[in-house]
């Protein structure tokens, strides 16, 4: 919860206050799928350690103000398996993620509506019962269909970046992970 508060905290205070002076409607949003954390290179080895595909889910709330909406979300990205030089390990890899998103829907009275956004949070990442933690950004991207005038369900990318992982073994900067993920957004 702490991290959640710094967020948004930092994402309102970046937040141009135009957008926070209009009338808007606050919702509700979650959405599964998979995931894949990006490779991450060995220094000195010719060789990256490649990660399994894994499961994604994400739970959050927002406030839509039309054409932007600012978005807080939980998300958690998880896989149980890597390999390296040829071999698999048998290794745990979760991140649990509070992110601040600002989104821009291309809706123009359709009820498809593409959409783009950019993150900036705070994640910790456990490898193998060892836990780091990480300032995060990241992009994203999907489309939404209007199923009513209160509920959308969309399709979404996101890609988030770990600016600096330091474990006792291994030292890693700018790692990421991409998930895709269907969900529903329920405004109040």
């Amino acid at each position: 919860m702490k991290n959640l508060a710094i967020v948004s905290s930092l994402f309102i205070g970046i937040t141009p206050s135009y957008l926070l002076a209009g009338e808007g409607k606050p919702y509700f949003t979650a959405s599964i799928g998979g995931s894949q954390v990006g490779d991450i290179d060995v220094t000195g080895i010719d060789s990256d350690i490649e990660f399994d595909s894994g499961s994604s889910f994400d739970i959050g709330i927002g406030y839509d103000f039309g054409k932007t909406r600012l978005e807080g979300t939980y998300q958690r990205h998880q896989t149980d398996g890597a390999s390296w030089l040829g071999f698999d390990i048998d290794t745990d890899v979760v991140s649990d993620s509070f992110l601040g998103t600002i989104y821009r829907d291309f809706r123009d009275e359709k009820l498809w509506s593409p959409f783009i956004g950019a993150s900036l949070g705070s994640s910790s990442v456990e490898i193998d019962n060892e836990s780091e933690s990480s300032i995060t950004y990241g992009f994203a991207w999907g489309i939404a269909y209007e199923t009513s005038p209160t509920t959308d369900i969309f399709f979404k990318a996101h890609t988030i970046v770990f600016n600096q992982l330091d474990y006792s073994a291994l030292e890693v900067s700018d790692a990421n992970a991409t998930s895709a993920t269907i969900g529903m957004k329920f405004t109040f």
